[in-house]
């Protein structure tokens, strides 16, 4: 009888099980992640409000890979694509613990790129980019910039609008 050998994968508060020569049902560990969210602080002219952001990549181009593997991805990221050097469309959604306008909820599209810096990104990159936010009538631009860092599953970024004057700062657990 063969003999099956478990292979127990830390995927932040998610374990896989796989099995030598199967893989692992990546979709259900991507969709527990997800629900993890990222604390985020924004500091307005207003008030400074402390609220939980989650996001998603649509799409990412990685110019770092193999050209062996595709370089486009969708939704499920290998961490290697992101921090290698890639340039990827996030979305997001954030609830705030006090109201930011006339409302708790808010909403992001935002262009990153990621650029290796120690260890071909595994453990220092730069991640630059744009974003636009919306906060109940208010749709301000940002500017971002930050770092990565343990494999590229870790950012810190921090983003400002001059018009109106708002800082973000996140702390953002990306394992896809």
């Amino acid at each position: 009888m063969k003999r099956l050998l478990l292979i127990a994968i830390f995927s932040g508060s998610h374990i896989l099980l796989a099995q030598p020569g199967g893989s692992a049902n990546k979709l259900s560990s991507w969709m527990g992640v997800q629900m993890i969210p990222s604390p985020v602080l924004l500091s307005t002219p207003a008030a400074t409000p402390f609220g939980f952001e989650w996001e998603a990549t649509p799409l990412l181009y990685s110019f770092g890979m193999t050209k062996l593997v595709s370089p486009w991805y969708s939704f499920l990221v290998e961490p290697p694509a992101r921090f290698t050097g890639s340039i990827e469309l996030v979305v997001s959604g954030q609830i705030f613990t006090t109201k930011v306008g006339t409302s708790y909820f808010g909403g992001s599209a935002q262009l990153l790129g990621h650029i290796p810096l120690i260890e071909k990104g595994e453990h220092l990159g730069l991640n630059i980019g744009v974003a636009q936010y919306s906060y109940s009538d208010a749709r301000p631009f940002f500017k971002v910039i930050g770092v990565s860092s343990i494999f590229g599953m870790l950012h810190f970024n921090l983003k400002h609008s001059s018009s109106p004057k708002m800082w973000m700062g996140s702390l953002e657990a990306r394992m896809f």
